[in-house]
C-alpha cells in the first residue's frame, strides 16, 4: 500500500503504517520545523529511503502527486480556509482509503472559535482555527467516489474513514 499524509506533522501516522506493511508514503508538510523532525524521526528508524518529503501547501502542490492506496489528513482540516479545495483535491488521491481528524461542528465550538482565534491574532500569528460544516465535507468527501465506512466522535474531534467502493 502507499499512502499521502497531508500535514504529516512529526509522520506517527507514516510511520505506524509503515511499520505495518505499507511500502511507500508521501508526507506533505507545510511548517518546515515539522518536515525536518520526520526526516530526523525517519532516519533513527532506517525508513527515510521510503518516504518522500514535500514542503509546502499541499493545495498548491496537489498536481504533482499521484493517487496513492491510502490519504489521511490528522488535525489539518480546522487550520485550512479553503475546505473545499483541500477536500477535493486531497480525495481525488485516495485510491482506497481515506481518513481525517477533524472537530465537531458544535455550536459551543462555534461559540467560543473567534475568541480563541482572536487571542492567537494578539500573538501576530498567520495561524487561524476553522470549524468547517461536517455535513459539507461529507458531500464533498462522497462526491468524489468514497463512502463512509468508520464515524467516531470524542469531544472535540471526530475521526472518519471512507473508502473507495
Amino acid at each position: 500500500m502507499t499512502l499521502l499524509d497531508i500535514g504529516g506533522g512529526l509522520g506517527a501516522i507514516q510511520h505506524e503504517l509503515l511499520a505495518a506493511g505499507a511500502r511507500q508514503a508521501t508526507h506533505v508538510e507545510a511548517s518546515s520545523a515539522y518536515l525536518d523532525a520526520a526526516r530526523k524521526e525517519s532516519q533513527w528508524r532506517n525508513i527515510e529511503e521510503q518516504i518522500s518529503f514535500m514542503y509546502g501547501d499541499f493545495v498548491s502542490l496537489a498536481p504533482e502527486i499521484p493517487v496513492v492506496d491510502i490519504v489521511t489528513l490528522d488535525r489539518v482540516v480546522c487550520c485550512y480556509d479553503d475546505m473545499p479545495a483541500l477536500i477535493n483535491l486531497s480525495a481525488a488521491r485516495a485510491g482506497k482509503l481515506y481518513g481525517m481528524v477533524f472537530p465537531r461542528d458544535r455550536w459551543l465550538f462555534r461559540l467560543l472559535l473567534p475568541i480563541v482565534n482572536f487571542f492567537i491574532r494578539l500573538t501576530k500569528s498567520p495561524f487561524r482555527i476553522y470549524i468547517h460544516q461536517t455535513d459539507d465535507v461529507d458531500r464533498i468527501v462522497r462526491n468524489q467516489g468514497l463512502e463512509l465506512q468508520f464515524h467516531r466522535r470524542s469531544f472535540f474531534w471526530q475521526i472518519v474513514v471512507y473508502a473507495r467502493q
